[in-house]
């Protein structure tokens, strides 16, 4: 079996019988458990022998051969699932102070649990009945308040931490089938992909994290000595008993702490030995109690021979359960050190990192953490250190915004060449021959990088190559260049202007009080707690470094052409040679009173995003209306659901981003939505708004039904902020008109970015705006080349889903059309209109998708992969994408 097929998480997993015969089994399961409960309040004597006795010993063999199984039919998992599926559960994140403490509860819960049955639980049938009804009830809370599994199953339920110790190298893996697309709910998802859990449990970044695993680990057989050795009853006094059990547990735990520490040994070996010795000593002793437990039921006297054959059941148990763990670690290693050839999924859920396997020829570590982890064959750094679990900022994905820069510590020669936007933007960010954008680097051999570009001294680089000798400002006669706008576009042409000119005077004006800064990163601000920490992507002795001075909390008035100035609302005049406006684009709003109740917001600046953010906590509002399913819309629905909102997202059009995804693209999308607790409503439109006092309180929709909520985000699109074009003279329709070098109707005034309307050139997109700027900047200095439209796949920011689109999403008469199996775990099409890529779609689990974007970024020629394509195979993207 290849690493690919033994790795492969739960979406790439048929399951092995169908929905309702699973249906069938849990309900079957819950009724056995609570005939246990009912049989243990009853009738106790019986009860006990069959709970301690039978049920209980044969948990763990189950968890060792197909820990799937169980968690398909156990009653606790079915209960909270039960209003996920039927679509009652209110979907909530868990709060991060509770995911933090959830392992700890867990473990607290079952050694409890085992202290307590010599003194209690052994001969209390009650008192177990009511825990067991317990347990269901919270598991079915768990699952009524918080989003996927979070609420018990994945994060408090007391025989987790015995699943994945039993659990973590399963003979067979029968999939996840609760979860119909990943939500994200939790860490190192057990359920997401259960042979690859460990492996990220045992070196994650979080120390707290991993040390808790490990110490669970190491625990386990001295806890279980301890229990059994001291028998049913003592004769010495409880305090003594519970002493015992705490010494043996912290003995077991050191001697892991000594063969992690002392010997050259992986993490993940020294945990297979532990649970392998665990579950040997478990059996030792509980194989002849399920022995005597049958015995006693089926009326026969088990012979001696018979004991201690159970007796090695267990040694039989945990010598499986090694060999098991040991070929995963080798099947682990092959697929980091063979990346290319077959790799695991590198998704957030599986997380498949590690300290140990040997060299990689791709490897890097993170100096933070000390993390170190492989990089795919063809993958970029920021692939593979999200693929980690490490935070980074991320942005454009094209090396135009800076928001990943990282510094090299060691290893430079091993990363790839820097090409012209990525060195442009690292010039603009000051950060030129000291870091690099990790979407642009690819790895060929063994690296060290600090995450952060103002924390670390670089590896000593090449001197950056001189300016240009000649100053097209001066060839050209000009002296002073006016940029009104201080978005990508605006600080695009600062920047390219100052490359082409040392001479000439630049002057920005922006109404904004921030610098440049992210824009594609807004949503973070609606959820996150770092404020612009990491948004702003110029630091300001930028501006400084290359004169340009920068008015600041200033609005232009109007434009004097004749005399070539720009007049500021203070009273101030700006003189130009030449003008660029740059003054992009505002939110379209459903209604001309929409903005003037306090609860209703747009999204298009920071400011927008922080003043809805402060909203929601003031007002505590817990239903959010999204009105409009593009980009934009999808984007803000899932950050405010990540802020813990209840939120519903209308669409005018039949399907979500219906200019980018074709109907099975965006039913795909919507799957997701819904999965997370999103309500999707499409093919609807607002007929009118109901107001109380300042604020709205509910949309009436045309079909009829009435949509209540607190706080209510229009994401209608944008519409060019043309006002000063427009009372200034120049050609204005949907924007200022320009031709192909961004001249507008007065050959002294350029416009670029959002406020321009060029034929057959894509708006609200980062590559355009600084594509553009660049013409123009070589334009007014005597550097004409028409515009040439940057190859731009669109990328979806949301975290549990990988959404990529370029160009055409339906084919043409005559046209090549390939596309995915429709029950494939991802959705894509691909377009080809006389051998060349028009028009691509992707739509699949976290980090899926980066062949599939490398190749379509590059228009590769696919050829050679029209065989594979046509049975929906896209494994030859790996290869062609790197070559």
């Amino acid at each position: 079996m290849s690493p690919e097929l033994f790795f492969a998480n739960y979406t790439r997993r048929a399951s092995a019988l169908p929905k309702p015969a699973w249906q069938m089994l849990r309900i079957l399961t819950l009724l056995v458990t609570l005939g246990f409960a009912a049989l243990l309040a009853l009738n106790p004597g019986v009860g006990l022998r069959l709970w301690w006795g039978l049920a209980i010993p044969v948990l763990p063999a189950i968890l060792v051969i197909a820990p799937g199984l169980w968690r398909q039919v156990c009653p606790m998992a079915f209960l909270n699932q039960i209003p996920r599926m039927t679509g009652s559960s209110r979907n909530r994140p868990l709060p991060g102070k509770w995911k933090d403490a959830a392992f700890l509860i867990a473990v607290t819960i079952f050694l409890a649990c085992v202290a307590a049955r010599s003194a209690l639980l052994n001969q209390a049938g009650g008192l177990v009945a009511a825990g067991i009804v317990g347990v269901l009830i919270l598991a079915f809370v768990g699952g009524l308040v918080f989003a996927g599994r979070s609420g018990w199953c994945g994060t408090f339920c007391p025989l987790g931490p015995i699943q994945r110790t039993y659990g973590h190298a399963p003979l067979v893996v029968v999939p996840n089938g609760y979860c119909p697309t990943c939500v994200g709910c939790q860490k190192n998802c057990y359920d997401f992909n259960p042979r690859g859990a460990i492996f990220a449990d045992l070196v994650d970044p979080d120390q707290r994290y991993a040390s808790q695993r490990r110490l669970f680990i190491g625990l386990l057989p001295g806890l279980i000595c301890a229990y059994f050795l001291q028998g049913p009853s003592q004769t010495y006094g409880h305090e003594l008993y519970l002493a015992i059990l705490l010494g043996s547990c912290c003995a077991s735990a050191g001697l892991y702490a000594i063969a992690t520490s002392y010997f050259p040994l992986s993490p993940h070996r020294v945990a297979a030995v532990f649970a392998a010795v665990a579950l040997a000593i478990f059996y030792w002793f509980a194989g002849p109690i399920v022995l005597d437990t049958l015995a006693y039921f089926l009326s026969f006297a088990a012979p001696e021979w018979l004991i201690a054959a159970t007796r090695s059941v267990g040694a039989i148990g945990g010598m499986v359960l090694l060999v098991s763990s040991l070929h995963a670690e080798r099947m682990f290693r092959q697929a980091s050190s063979k990346a290319a050839d077959a790799a695991p999924e590198p998704t957030r859920k599986t997380q498949l990192r590690t300290r140990f396997g040997g060299t990689q020829s791709a490897q890097v570590t993170d100096r933070e953490t000390k993390v170190a982890f492989p990089v795919a064959k063809g993958a970029t750094l920021l692939d593979a250190i999200e693929s980690a679990g490490l935070k980074i900022n991320y942005g454009c994905r094209a090396g135009l915004c800076g928001a990943d820069a990282v510094v090299v510590c060691e290893g430079s020669k091993h990363m790839s060449a820097a090409g012209d936007d990525e060195t442009a933007t690292l010039r603009r960010l000051g950060l030129e021959g000291k870091a690099r954008l990790a979407c642009m680097c690819r790895v060929s051999g063994p690296v060290v990088i600090d995450r952060d570009p103002t924390s670390a001294a670089p590896e000593p680089t090449l001197a950056a190559p001189a300016a240009p000798a000649v100053d097209h400002a001066l060839a050209s006669g000009v002296a002073r260049v006016v940029i009104i706008g201080n978005g990508v576009a605006g600080t695009s042409a600062a920047e390219h202007l100052r490359r082409l000119s040392d001479s000439l005077q630049i002057d920005m004006i922006t109404s904004e009080p921030l610098h440049f800064y992210n824009r594609m990163a807004i949503g973070r601000l609606i959820y996150g707690r770092a404020g612009m920490d990491g948004l702003q992507l110029i630091p300001d002795k930028w501006y400084a470094k290359n004169r340009v001075e920068v008015w600041r909390n200033s609005i232009a008035r109007s434009v004097d052409r004749q005399n070539k100035t720009v007049l500021l609302a203070t009273g101030e005049s700006l003189p130009y040679d030449k003008l660029i406006l740059a003054t992009g684009a505002h939110c379209t709003t459903p209604d001309p009173d929409f903005l003037s109740f306090d609860n209703a917001f747009v999204l298009r600046s920071a400011e927008d995003a922080q003043a809805l953010r402060q909203h929601v906590q003031l007002r505590r509002a817990r239903r959010a209306l999204v009105i409009g399913g593009g980009v934009l819309g999808v984007e803000a629905a899932d950050a405010l659901h990540h802020l813990g909102l209840h939120v519903t997202l209308l669409q005018r059009s039949d399907r979500l981003m219906n200019t980018q995804l074709d109907h099975q693209g965006a039913a795909r999308l919507a799957a997701y939505l819904e999965g997370i607790g999103i309500q999707v409503l499409t093919e609807v439109n607002v007929s009118r708004w109901e107001g109380q006092g300042e604020g709205l309180r509910a949309a009436w929709l045309a079909h009829g039904p009435c949509a209540r909520a607190d706080v209510f985000v229009a994401c209608l699109g944008i519409s060019a902020n043309a006002q000063l074009a427009r009372a200034a003279g120049l050609e204005v329709g949907h924007g200022i008109r320009v031709d192909a070098c961004m001249r507008s109707s007065d050959p002294d005034i350029y416009a670029v970015g959002d406020v321009a309307e060029l034929p057959g050139a894509l708006r609200g997109l980062w590559a355009v705006g600084a594509a553009q700027a660049a013409t123009a900047a070589g334009a007014l200095l005597g550097q004409p080349q028409p515009y040439q439209a940057p190859r731009v796949v669109l990328q979806l920011k949301c975290d549990g889903i990988d959404l990529r689109s370029f160009g055409e999403i339906a084919a043409r008469p005559g046209d090549e059309e390939y596309t995915a199996l429709p029950n494939a775990a991802s959705w894509w099409r691909l377009i080809l209109r006389q051998g060349v890529l028009v028009g691509a779609i992707y739509v699949g689990p976290p980090r899926s998708a980066k062949d599939f974007t490398r190749v379509v970024q590059a228009g590769a020629d696919l050829t050679s992969l029209r065989a594979d394509l046509r049975r929906g195979d896209l494994t030859g993207l790996a290869k062609l994408g790197t070559d």
